[in-house]
């Protein structure tokens, strides 16, 4: 059934995992009771195609938008629309009061166009909105924006323009005037009626929709670009991405640590036996957490990229949990704590507010963090630095750079601008390069994610 298949379309826009095999069972079981209860097929269909609480009211509100009209809808022989005996009973009467009414001396006056008869006939037009729109593939409107274009559409595919030409014709008679002035009228409420049901659909099939649209849209878009409008929705992405991340990891963890057949032992502890393989003995698999000290730039447009790579970092304390952290514009400031023992985002906030946008000064914090840091680096240690490496004509210090990429076991500079900005104006980047294991760009979501499931992969 179509009807149901686009419905199950439209929880799977909104997030609910449904499988085909699932799919499958909510058609078969719809086929075998049918949609002549609602509560009945309303039931049916959340036990096949809800599993998880939290979808429960999402399905519920779909429902109820969906099956809004369900009395009106038929089955056709190409669309696999629902049939329904009441609706058409209703229609029959419908035409044949109106046909009673004509014999008995009704108006002589009859319209010319297709949609003209209908309308003059008070047909009920629910079905024919539903099959223009599906032939119009309503279920792929994305924005607000869309729905007069195509309720437009949909009054085209109904007949709209020959009828709009009749209206403009000159009557040749007052009863045509008539018919004209009735046929105006009920042209407005059918395209009352058309935005009514586009409208719905909107609400079906484009909200959930549109969020994707933005998600996917934000995961592309520069950081150092966002608007603070965006931020709410940005954090939820970061902590998602990071936590699927995690969830990769932990179960590569698991893999990883039984690691592989020790034949020599597993032969030792089967010998009584008979070469009967009974035990298995696996070769111990070591494996280290990442020690990781990020140090960001928090001057200027960096601050934002600085404020989700923290974030993102911080949702991956299942996997990292060994993490320091230090912000700079010109004085080194470690602000592990604060990360730690407040509320990620309160505590991001409180960062950008008292060291975000000041001038920059490599040199003086690479010396700050020298003095705070370098002798607790080790070759378990990956450093990470976001950073532009615009040092305002200054001392970089690069020496104390390199210290820190011969203690450690990783060097990542990650450059929020694009690589064909590095080294112009005061930017110095060539001068830490040859002292960094990688540098890499770092200007969206998909990079960062990108980054720290390269390091969590090789760590």
């Amino acid at each position: 059934m179509r009807f149901i298949a686009d419905f199950i379309g439209a929880l799977r826009e909104a997030g609910l995992p449904i499988s085909p095999a699932e799919s499958l069972d909510a058609i078969k079981a719809i086929e075998l009771l049918g949609l002549e209860s609602r509560a009945t097929a309303k039931s049916v269909l959340a036990l096949t195609l809800v599993k998880r609480q939290q979808d429960q009211a999402t399905y519920h509100e779909l429902f109820e938008l969906y099956f809004a009209n369900i009395e009106n809808a038929k089955e056709s022989d190409d669309d696999d629309a629902l049939e329904s005996p009441a609706a058409t009973d209703k229609q029959q009467s419908q035409r044949q009061d109106q046909e009673n009414a004509e014999a008995k001396g009704g108006s002589t006056a009859t319209a010319g166009s297709v949609l003209g008869q209908s309308l003059a006939q008070q047909e009920d037009m629910a079905l024919a909105i539903a099959q223009a729109a599906k032939a119009e593939d309503l279920s792929s409107i994305v924005f607000f924006t869309q729905k007069n274009h195509f309720a437009y559409k949909i009054m085209q595919r109904l007949g709209g323009d020959e009828l709009s030409a009749e209206l403009r014709a000159k009557p040749d008679s007052p009863e045509q005037k008539r018919l004209q002035d009735q046929l105006a009228q009920a042209r407005a409420r059918l395209l009352e009626q058309v935005k009514d049901y586009v409208e719905q659909q909107y609400l079906i099939f484009a909200r959930h929709k549109g969020v994707k649209f933005r998600e996917d849209h934000l995961q592309q878009a520069k950081l150092s670009q966002l608007e603070h409008t965006d931020y709410a929705l940005m954090q939820r992405l970061v902590q998602k991405a990071a936590r699927k991340l995690a969830t990769q990891h932990s179960r590569r963890r698991l893999t990883r640590k039984r690691g592989q057949l020790d034949v020599r032992k597993t032969l030792a502890a089967n010998a009584a036996f008979d070469g009967a393989l009974f035990h298995t003995r696996w070769k111990a698999t070591r494996v280290e957490r990442p020690k990781i000290m990020v140090i960001c730039d928090v001057s200027g447009s960096v601050s934002r990229v600085a404020r989700f790579l923290l974030l993102f970092l911080y949702s991956l304390q299942d996997v990292i949990p060994k993490v320091r952290s230090f912000v700079f514009a010109s004085d080194m400031i470690e602000v592990t704590s604060l990360l730690q023992q407040e509320d990620i985002e309160s505590a991001l906030e409180k960062i950008m507010q008292r060291w975000g946008g000041l001038s920059t000064d490599y040199g003086k914090a690479l010396a700050g963090f020298q003095e705070q840091a370098l002798t607790s680096i080790d070759k378990k240690t990956t450093v990470i630095l976001l950073g532009d490496a615009r040092n305002n004509e200054g001392d970089g210090r690069t020496d104390i750079w390199q210290k820190v990429y011969r203690q450690s076991k990783r060097v990542l500079w990650l450059n929020p601008e694009q690589r064909n900005s590095w080294d112009t104006g005061d930017s110095i980047m060539s001068e830490y390069s040859p002292w960094c294991s990688s540098v890499e760009p770092c200007r969206n979501l998909k990079d960062i994610e990108g980054i720290f499931s390269r390091i969590l992969k090789y760590s």
